[in-house]
C-alpha cells in the first residue's frame, strides 16, 4: 500500500513537472564594451542605488499591457532573478561602456569603497502593449553624496515600438534602458 502511494506521488510530481514549463527571461546591456571600459585603471566611484519599482513590476513574472488599465501577468513567463536587480546590472554595464574613466558598482557592494557619487533610478511604468510599445516612466537622480546635493534629476517617458512577441518586447526594454543609460552619462559627463 506504501509502495503504491509512493509511486502515485512520484508519478504525479512529474507529471507536475512536465505540464509546468516555463521560461525565463534578462534584460541586456546594449552598449559596447570598448577595450578602454575593461581598462582596471579608473577613477571616482559613482554608485547605482538599487532600483525602485513598481510593485506590479517587482514580481517573478513579466507583465503586459492590454489597455491603460488593464494587464496581464504571464505566469509562465518569468524574469530570470530579480527585475530590479536585472535593472541595476545593466544600468551600471552600459554606464560603465559609455563613461569608461569611471568605475561604477552596483550598490551594497562589499568592499570598504565610498562612493562620491550615487545615481537613483525609480521605475514607475515599463511594458510592453498588444502592439509591441514598450514604455519607459520614472525618474532619475545624480546625487553628490559628500556635498548631500541633487546635482541633477529629471522624470523620464520614453516609448519605442517593436515586436509584439515577449523576446522582443524584452529586447526593446533593453533599448530604452540604453537610452536612459545615455541620458544619465551625458549628465554625468557635464555635471562631474
Amino acid at each position: 500500500m506504501i509502495q503504491k502511494t509512493i509511486i502515485a506521488l512520484t508519478a504525479l510530481l512529474f507529471l507536475m513537472g512536465c505540464s509546468a514549463k516555463s521560461s525565463f527571461y534578462q534584460l541586456h546591456p546594449k552598449a559596447k564594451e570598448s577595450a578602454q571600459s575593461r581598462s582596471h585603471q579608473r577613477g571616482t566611484v559613482i554608485g547605482i542605488a538599487e532600483v525602485e519599482v513598481s510593485e506590479y513590476l517587482n514580481k517573478p513574472e513579466i507583465v503586459t499591457r492590454l489597455s491603460a488599465g488593464r494587464l496581464s501577468v504571464h505566469q509562465d513567463d518569468r524574469w530570470a532573478g530579480s527585475f530590479p536587480k536585472n535593472l541595476q546590472a545593466v544600468l551600471r554595464h552600459n554606464l560603465g561602456s559609455l563613461q569608461p574613466r569611471y568605475t561604477f558598482l552596483s550598490y551594497p557592494w562589499e568592499e570598504p569603497i565610498d562612493d562620491k557619487y550615487r545615481v537613483y533610478v525609480t521605475i514607475d511604468r515599463f511594458d510592453g502593449d498588444a502592439a509591441g510599445v514598450v514604455t519607459l516612466e520614472g525618474r532619475w537622480s545624480l546625487v553628490d553624496r559628500n556635498e548631500s546635493n541633487v546635482l541633477f534629476s529629471e522624470n523620464i517617458k520614453y516609448a519605442q515600438k517593436g515586436g509584439t512577441s515577449l523576446d522582443a518586447i524584452v529586447d526593446t526594454q533593453s533599448r530604452l534602458l540604453y537610452r536612459l543609460s545615455q541620458r544619465i552619462s551625458s549628465k554625468i559627463r557635464s555635471k562631474i
